[in-house]
């Protein structure tokens, strides 16, 4: 996520619009957080379906910044090395928080996704890709949404790289996984609040507006306020 902006954003994306998209999905990410895990707010709630903003929107940023110019496969490599680091800074945090070690957190996920942003990318030998892409298939079984979700990110990455309407297609089709996912839980609001995000982010593309870059924050601030609620629960 915190991949750095040197050549223009694809999709006809400004820098500050895909900052705006990642402000977005933590405020829906914050809602779904504190709403289930403290307030206790079920699947079938309001609060669950806004939540399914936040993965869909993470996940097209992290892609748009993946397929920016350059060496995308050492991008992709760095992005998964850290993604790494603090999703195993944020497993204990993420299990105080929920209660429960079912699923690795989100950052699992993104991180997956971006190495097999880095299969796509790698001049390896394809023997090697290919491994590495089963393994991320096999690994997506004990992550949050899943095989789904892990292949959304390099999907996505493919639509913004190649601007292809079969990459397009592909993405659609994972999005549509996900949403799938996420009714499987919270029923059809669940799949609105995931179809949502199609809405929001022609609309933040379309209007001039902004957001500042939040570099390595959305790093600390996933463990820190995974920490807050878990400490807020243990509270008489």
């Amino acid at each position: 996520m915190g991949t750095s902006p040197s050549s223009p954003a694809p999709l006809g994306f400004r820098d500050g619009q895909l900052e705006a998209l990642k402000w977005i999905a933590l405020a829906s990410m914050f809602l779904d957080h504190v709403g289930r895990h403290l307030l206790g707010h079920g699947h079938h709630t309001w609060i669950f379906a806004l939540g399914r903003i936040a993965f869909p929107l993470f996940a097209l940023v992290f892609a748009a910044n993946l397929a920016r110019g350059g060496d995308r496969a050492a991008r992709a490599a760095r992005s998964a090395g850290r993604l790494a680091l603090w999703c195993a800074v944020s497993v204990l945090p993420s299990i105080w928080a929920r209660g429960e070690p079912a699923l690795v957190n989100v950052l699992g996920t993104l991180g997956l996704g971006a190495v097999l942003c880095w299969t796509l990318a790698s001049p390896a030998s394809v023997a090697l890709r290919v491994a590495v892409c089963m393994a991320a298939a096999i690994a997506s079984s004990w992550v949050e949404f899943g095989l789904a979700g892990v292949f959304l990110v390099p999907t996505l990455y493919l639509w913004c790289a190649e601007r292809k309407g079969d990459a397009a297609l592909l993405a659609g089709l994972m999005f549509l996984c996900t949403g799938w996912l996420n009714a499987s839980f919270g029923g059809a609001p669940a799949m609105l609040g995931t179809l949502a995000c199609l809405p929001i982010a022609w609309g933040v593309r379309s209007l001039p507006v902004s957001a500042p870059r939040l570099k390595l924050a959305f790093y600390l601030v996933y463990p820190v306020h995974l920490a807050v609620i878990g400490a807020l629960k243990t509270l008489p």
